[in-house]
């Protein structure tokens, strides 16, 4: 006959099992932002090509007509640091959206490249629509890219800013609305307007 106290010892002993099941199924999966996300500066990022290549996470949901306000997107690096549209709010911001397969995409990339190095108040987004981070890196790599190239690989950023073909680049403004789209190639003359459009706002 088992005393009262074993009986107990073993029942505590399940219930702790039991929590630590329960516990593991309720974590997160990789990639989540932690409730106590503090977005990590840019400047912070790595040092290297693609700025590390974060990986979209968390996309909001919304309108991305000009006016709006942008939906915001988090991406983060291989070691939980990451950033948010949100808290880039202050400046300007160009996401370019592309692919690897894009003749214009290719075509206009020196300029978003020369944009993104002559101006530091200035934010340069990169973001690759649903491709292998193998063929991102081969084609960053032949462009010199070391701005921050965002992964899409559910294509949530690209829904949620409703693009349709590539490339497609909206211009966001210092207080987070949406200054302009352009579907399509941009000459170099009209992503230099576009830019001045959205800083005079």
């Amino acid at each position: 006959m088992h005393s009262p106290l074993k009986q107990l010892s073993k029942l505590a002993a399940w219930a702790a099992i039991a929590l630590a099941i329960a516990a593991c199924a309720a974590a997160p999966p990789g990639g989540d932002a932690p409730p106590d996300f503090a977005p990590t500066p840019l400047d912070q990022f790595p040092n290297e090509l693609g700025k590390g290549f974060p990986v979209a996470e968390s996309v909001q949901e919304g309108s991305a007509g000009v006016g709006d306000n942008a939906p915001n997107f988090a991406f983060f690096l291989e070691d939980g640091r990451g950033a948010d549209l949100a808290s880039l709010q202050g400046k300007p911001v160009v996401l370019n959206f592309w692919a690897t397969w894009c003749g214009p995409c290719r075509a206009e990339m020196p300029d978003l490249v020369a944009l993104h190095e002559s101006d530091p108040q200035l934010v340069v987004l990169e973001i690759n629509v649903g491709e292998e981070l193998a063929a991102i890196e081969a084609f960053a790599s032949e462009f010199g890219m070391n701005m921050t190239v965002v992964q899409d690989q559910e294509d949530s950023i690209r829904r949620a800013y409703d693009v349709r073909n590539m490339p497609t680049t909206v211009f966001i403004r210092p207080d987070g609305s949406i200054g302009a789209r352009w579907p399509g190639f941009l000459a170099e003359e009209q992503l230099h307007g576009f830019v001045d459009q959205i800083r005079n706002q």
